[in-house]
């Protein structure tokens, strides 16, 4: 289960989940049918790199916004369609999705603020350390079945 946390920009706030596993960036939003209103997704890539997003399996149109190491605000990206691909232009160490939207009044070089809410877990660590690298060598076989297919 991802962590919980709070993005505040000015004076907009979002409950989000936060993505920083494997299994939780590659699956981010993908799949489910929308989110609540003042909600969405923090993903952390670990360290500032140029990102692609994809919305290939998205239900529904978001907003984007890239963040730097201390959270400032580098891009925005409004009323993305599900099935496009969305690359930062500037090296970015997070990404915030959101319905498409709610960042309207956002633009870069806002400051935002990220508080992690406390996550009760049943699992102890080492089981969701397992439920990545599953997800992660099944990814490599299915990554390596496509390999494959275009050499061949």
């Amino acid at each position: 289960m991802a962590a919980q946390a709070t993005v505040t920009i000015g004076d907009k706030k979002w409950s989000v989940a936060v993505a920083n596993t494997v299994g939780e960036l590659a699956q981010g939003l993908g799949g489910i049918p929308g989110v609540a209103p003042g909600t969405g997704m923090l993903f952390d890539l670990g360290w500032e790199q140029t990102i692609q997003v994809t919305t290939m399996p998205m239900l529904f149109p978001l907003d984007i916004a890239f963040f730097s190491d201390s959270l400032v605000v580098t891009e925005v990206y409004r009323h993305i369609d599900p099935g496009y691909i969305v690359t930062s232009q500037l090296p970015a160490h997070y990404f915030l999705e959101v319905n498409a939207g709610e960042l309207e009044d956002i633009d870069s070089g806002d400051q935002a603020s990220v508080e992690l809410l406390t996550l009760e877990t049943s699992m102890p660590d080492w089981v969701s350390a397992m439920l990545d690298f599953i997800g992660l060598v099944v990814m490599s076989i299915c990554l390596g079945g496509l390999l494959k297919e275009v050499v061949w």
